[in-house]
């Protein structure tokens, strides 16, 4: 055990993490309806097809993960009916016969010698071509059933004139050609929407993944995904942005939970401990009662333990702290017998914090959904108990309460009045008092042991 401790905390909230996820794929849906409003729009308007209605499931920013499974559900059933419905509308559209088809080149009048040639390889020829315009014809509509409602809805009839070109082919060269021709363009268009529907999702999912940014990361990142070509390169910084927001509500969930198995183990935990812990990162805590549970050892008053959350990283450190008045400073002048006494005294409290408090406090921790990893440990005995920082032990018994008139803090004030109360010959020199809010109680010095 130790009296000091370091620990990397997680927290994991698996409600939130189950609603992002869905929320994050409800996103890429609804920017796939609207996807498909905008291609069942085109067909309407350029080519008189029936009335496709695609409706945009929303819910609000509240919903919880059983709203959102049920909605993401509603969406993609209404996206894929959707689909099939374009899918017959545009296979309407490439299957007419153009009106005019594309201009074919005129065939070269008969020679004299082709004309006296052979009948019987014309006639093969012909066969032939008879043969790969059929295969090619069937290739073709094959290819128009699968990705022709995938094409951009401008390119349609043009399919369907490449189409009525390929059933007039004169020979097997140009049923192929035409074949490649028509092959080359879906692809390409194809291509170009699914691009477009990737890009759509994704600005969709990275603007909604802004909504667990911080304010300032949100209000910067959006406006720079809304205006991207291509946000895929955006997603590591929302990603960051995401993490840091996510970091900085652990720490609050942290420091509350501290907050609560504190004052469970009756530490002098004032109202404003978690606050204090989360903003500035280290407040001391008193014993208080609860060292009224060490049996047999006598822990005496003056004793805490100072808690620090590190503000780049999951860190959180507990150390083992005495006040300053409670003589630890004037223990290294004394001498003998009683010395080695208070070395004892203080090697007891020690003991009982490490075999008595901290195992509780991790498991009560735990219990409470915050996991706390220990990565390193100072065993007790080793060096004597630290003495608190100035200005960070509390003199109204409860860990930074506030004045009740909102003024200075109680330990403030005792401070100034101490500083007035000693005789100058031994009094301090002077200091620029804080808000207890605005101080960081020494966490450097805790890191750097």
């Amino acid at each position: 055990m130790s009296n000091s401790a370091a620990y990397e905390w997680s927290y994991v909230d698996v409600e939130a993490e189950r609603r992002r996820e869905l929320r994050a794929q409800l996103a890429q849906e609804t920017a796939r309806s609207h996807h498909l409003r905008g291609q069942a729009k085109s067909l309407r308007r350029a080519y008189r097809t029936a009335k496709i209605d695609v409706d945009v499931i929303t819910v609000p920013a509240s919903a919880d993960s059983t709203e959102l499974a049920l909605a993401l559900d509603s969406a993609r059933r209404i996206n894929q009916q959707a689909e099939a419905e374009l899918s017959r509308a545009a296979a309407d559209v490439w299957s007419l016969v153009p009106a005019e088809t594309e201009e074919q080149p005129t065939a070269r009048p008969a020679t004299a010698r082709a004309a006296a040639g052979d009948g019987r390889t014309a006639r093969a020829g012909e066969e032939r071509a008879a043969q790969v315009r059929a295969a090619a014809l069937v290739e073709a509509e094959a290819l128009l059933e699968r990705d022709g409602p995938a094409c951009e809805p401008e390119e349609l009839p043009l399919f369907a004139r490449r189409l009525e070109a390929l059933r007039q082919a004169r020979s097997a060269e140009e049923a192929r050609t035409l074949l490649h021709d028509l092959g080359v363009r879906v692809h390409r268009s194809t291509q170009r929407q699914r691009t477009a529907a990737r890009t759509s999702a994704l600005r969709a999912g990275l603007l909604d993944a802004l909504e667990d940014a911080a304010p300032e990361d949100r209000r910067r990142l959006a406006a720079v995904v809304a205006e991207a070509d291509d946000p895929a390169g955006l997603e590591g910084e929302v990603a960051r942005a995401v993490a840091r927001a996510d970091a900085a509500r652990g720490r609050s969930v942290v420091a509350d939970t501290l907050m609560q198995v504190l004052r469970e183990r009756d530490y002098a935990v004032g109202e404003d401990f978690a606050d204090l812990l989360a903003e500035s990162g280290s407040v001391v805590v008193p014993f208080g009662e609860a060292a009224g549970t060490a049996g047999d050892r006598v822990v005496p008053d003056g004793y805490g333990v100072r808690v620090a959350l590190a503000p780049d990283r999951r860190g959180l450190t507990t150390v083992l702290v005495r006040a300053p008045e409670s003589g630890a400073e004037d223990r290294e002048r004394v001498g003998g017998s009683a010395g080695h006494a208070e070395d004892r005294a203080d090697g007891e409290v020690q003991r009982w914090f490490c075999d008595t408090q901290l195992p509780t406090i991790e498991d009560a921790a735990r219990e409470h959904g915050v996991d706390l990893a220990r990565t390193s440990a100072l065993p007790p005995g080793v060096r004597p108990t630290a003495v608190a920082p100035d200005g960070s032990w509390p003199d109204n018994g409860l860990a930074h309460d506030h004045a009740p008139d909102g003024g200075p803090a109680t330990d403030e004030r005792a401070e100034h009045e101490e500083d007035q109360s000693v005789p100058a010959g031994r009094r301090r020199g002077k200091k620029k008092v804080r808000p207890s809010r605005s101080t960081t109680y020494g966490q450097d010095q805790t890191r750097g042991r």
